[in-house]
């Protein structure tokens, strides 16, 4: 099926968005600080929701099915996550991959946002908009404490 652009900017954004919450569940299985694995469990528990809504939706209205997952990638970098921390301070890697991938997801919900969606998947962009600018914050502050 081809996508218009406004359908393909949406589409990259939910493959984005499950790709944020298969690096959270594996980040949970990694962190050792326990206020910090609080934090990402529940921004995980939240994103997923607002995920599952935004899909549901962009179904419904949009007519957009979803893409299988680039496992090749997502094995990549992971693994290539696992390297560094070998070198480096394990928690300081996934604080700081963490916030620049919240970076590349504001910069996807941005680019969205540029299109005209039907009212109830703009409400959705904003609210994502919202939870990821508040989980950058957040992840800024551990970065600042630890």
């Amino acid at each position: 099926m081809l996508l218009n652009e406004a359908q393909a900017a949406l589409s990259d954004l939910i493959e984005a968005l499950h790709e944020s919450l298969d690096d959270y569940q594996d980040n949970l299985q990694r962190l050792h600080h326990s206020e910090i694995a609080q934090e990402f469990n529940g921004a995980m528990n939240h994103r997923s929701q607002l995920v599952e809504q935004l899909e549901q939706d962009a179904r419904h209205q949009l007519n957009l099915r979803p893409r299988a997952a680039d496992t090749e990638r997502e094995d990549f970098h992971h693994i290539w996550s696992k390297i560094k921390s070998l070198v480096m301070d394990e928690q300081h890697i996934l604080l700081q991959e963490r916030a620049e991938q919240e970076r590349q997801l504001l910069a996807f919900t941005a680019r969205c946002q540029s299109y005209d969606y039907p009212e109830s998947i703009s409400q959705q962009l904003d609210q994502l908009h919202d939870h990821l600018t508040d989980q950058l914050k957040q992840i800024k502050q551990f970065q600042k404490s630890t």
